[in-house]
């Protein structure tokens, strides 16, 4: 009995000792304001290649749309803004070309490339590199997106105000993409969960797990 009651103590400790490291990981990877302890060789990396080398797969399906549209340079381009939009996200988009989510997701490689091209465009800012501080200082800014669309970046003050200058919460960033007449449903908005990612070529913003890479777009079922 006692040899039970040890084994599974200890069996309750490692998995207890999984999560505290699990945790940590997470916390330590992901942080708003930037990456913790990032490091020198992802600061030198491209766009691409930190989306390709992330120990956790987050943008698997990101880098898997860059490569079905050959788009590697738009995203290495030099002095760019880019959104990096989560597994997540992108199936959101994959689940909206279903009636229903009982359906499996629409491949992406059965989506246009035209398609995908389009909205990947949405989420890369030429020639600025715009950091939370930048935003946060102009509280509101137009931009035009890689495709010419009108982007809307807005910086949230932590919840200052003019009667009390006591920050209430972080200072983040909020991405909007305006509505086209007759190719989008609705102005769509999203949040960011990490600011501030340095790459050799790029200031990178991570969209949260609730964003959606069809950002709007009008979209037909496929029965």
């Amino acid at each position: 009995m006692r040899k039970n009651i040890s084994l599974k103590n200890t069996a309750l400790l490692a998995a207890v000792g999984m999560l505290i490291f699990s945790a940590c990981r997470k916390n330590d990877y992901y942080m708003d304001g930037g990456l913790s302890k990032q490091s020198e060789e992802e600061k030198r990396m491209t766009v691409y290649d930190f989306l390709k080398s992330r120990p956790n797969h987050m943008f698997d399906s990101l880098v898997k749309i860059i490569d079905l549209t050959n788009t590697q340079a738009a995203v290495n381009a030099a002095n760019i803004t880019f959104f990096a939009a989560p597994n997540n996200a992108v199936l959101r988009l994959q689940m909206n070309y279903n009636p229903d989510d009982r359906q499996t997701p629409k491949p992406l490689s059965d989506i246009g490339k035209d398609t995908l091209t389009a909205l990947l465009s949405r989420f890369i800012v030429p020639n600025a590199k715009v950091d939370l501080e930048t935003a946060v200082k102009n509280k509101q800014r137009y931009y035009p997106a890689a495709n010419g669309d009108s982007l809307l970046l807005s910086g949230v003050d932590g919840g200052t105000s003019a009667s009390s200058s006591l920050q209430t919460s972080a200072y983040r960033m909020v991405y909007t993409h305006l509505k086209i007449p007759g190719v989008d449903t609705v102005m769509y908005s999203a949040s960011i969960q990490t600011h501030n990612l340095v790459t050799a070529n790029a200031i990178v913003h991570v969209l949260t797990n609730g964003s959606s890479f069809a950002a709007g777009l009008k979209q037909k079922y496929n029965r």
